[in-house]
């Protein structure tokens, strides 16, 4: 097996053990909305099957998940070769010692004793947190000022979902004077959107405009931009924009097929689970939204891409073609994911291939910064929490590690 074969599996275990779907009448919501939440609910666990059957030189070679030593069966018409061992990635120092200024570790807890989660830092101390009703994603509850020095919280917004509400936004946002977010709920057949707004300073939510979401889909990715409100429907392309102050949504021109990535950028192809096995390179065409202007990414599929670079297995290559080594290998899902255009996460291997932790990779000063998360054992199987970064979360970056929350303010970052 080639090195980045196995990262690769090691990566696809970890993402498929976030995507398990509800059964529902909006199954393509849920598997949507569920991939949201594992993403805002931070570490989760992957171990291997019970064995993996891999084929070496023509030679079934058996794993046991347990660390028991591999069994090889070699055919007697065919010689066989040992692989060699991989190496280990390259090491780097603990996320507190790269960037102590960003990097925040608090309780689980509010000083209320209720689970909270971090949504946006308003200042380089106030983190705007949410907190939800019997721990339910969909009905959000109340939003807060949390403290990360003095570890006080403030009640902001006591948060009402509306009847029969069946997604609650990924991430919460905030401009100068305002917080904004979204939910989708039902209406007979329909699914349909609501986007609230309320003072940042604290106070009532209100409505800010209601639209029909795309059938068996229904979520939107939502940038406040200015005095405008922009979005993107889950499952279906085009940008739509509207004024703050209220009116009509609008479709801005040239975007129907585009998906809104970061204004002023959207990009097509949208990424989908079915879609991928025909090897695309995922928002490869990118499109100026101000400008006008396109361009296409120069990469082979399949690979990922965002603003100024795309992910091909363990290589990042920028939309020019120039090309370097990352020190590991980004899960599929995640390479959706490089918040800000700068940040990733990557899964790295010990001596011998296993999995060793995450790290956080800038990809434009070249630093990293390990997670501190470590593989431990259940029985006789392996696992490894794996931390979830999410481009929808403006700026904040958020885990769990040994019955704490580690928050990082990634705008503070130079």
């Amino acid at each position: 097996m080639t090195d980045d074969l196995e990262m690769s599996l090691t990566a696809e275990l970890a993402a498929a053990a976030r995507h398990a779907p509800r059964p529902a009448d909006d199954l393509l919501a849920r598997i949507e909305e569920e991939h949201r939440k594992r993403h805002r609910h931070g570490v989760v666990w992957f171990a291997a099957a019970a064995s993996v059957v891999l084929l070496t030189a023509g030679a079934p070679l058996v794993i046991d998940a347990a660390g028991e030593t591999p069994a090889a069966t070699p055919s007697p018409a065919v010689a066989t070769t040992e692989a060699p061992v991989p190496k280990a990635d390259k090491t780097y120092p603990p996320i507190e010692k790269v960037w102590p200024g960003a990097v925040h570790v608090v309780p689980a807890m509010l000083p209320n004793g209720r689970p909270f989660t971090p949504e946006v830092f308003l200042d380089d101390r106030t983190v705007l947190v949410r907190t939800e009703k019997d721990g339910n994603a969909d009905k959000m509850d109340g939003l807060w000022a949390y403290d990360v020095k003095a570890r006080t919280a403030r009640l902001l917004v006591r948060v009402t979902p509306p009847p029969k509400t069946v997604i609650t936004t990924g991430s919460v946002l905030a401009d100068r004077d305002r917080l904004y977010w979204w939910t989708v709920r039902k209406q007979e057949r329909r699914r349909i959107v609501d986007i609230w707004t309320a003072p940042r300073a604290g106070g009532t939510q209100s409505r800010l405009t209601t639209f029909e979401g795309v059938p068996g889909y229904g979520g939107i990715y939502l940038e406040i931009v200015g005095d405008k409100a922009v979005w993107t429907r889950w499952g279906k392309g085009g940008v739509f924009e509207m004024p703050l102050s209220g009116g009509t949504p609008r479709l801005l021109p040239g975007t129907s097929a585009y998906t809104l990535i970061g204004w002023p950028w959207a990009a097509t192809p949208p990424y989908d689970h079915k879609k991928w096995k025909k090897k695309r390179v995922i928002f490869g065409d990118l499109l100026n939204i101000k400008t006008g202007k396109r361009s296409k990414a120069s990469v082979e599929p399949p690979a990922f891409c965002g603003i100024s670079w795309c992910v091909q297995s363990g290589t990042l290559v920028s939309r020019e073609g120039s090309t370097r080594d990352l020190p590991g290998m980004p899960r599929v899902a995640d390479s959706l994911s490089m918040t800000l255009d700068r940040f990733l996460l990557l899964t790295q291997r010990a001596e011998g291939g296993g999995p060793r932790g995450q790290v956080l990779y800038d990809v434009t000063t070249r630093r990293g910064a390990d997670l501190g998360l470590r593989p431990t054992k259940r029985g006789k199987y392996w696992g490894i929490p794996v931390a979830v970064l999410d481009h929808r979360a403006p700026g904040l970056f958020r885990y769990d590690r040994d019955g704490k929350q580690v928050i990082v303010n990634l705008r503070a970052i130079r």
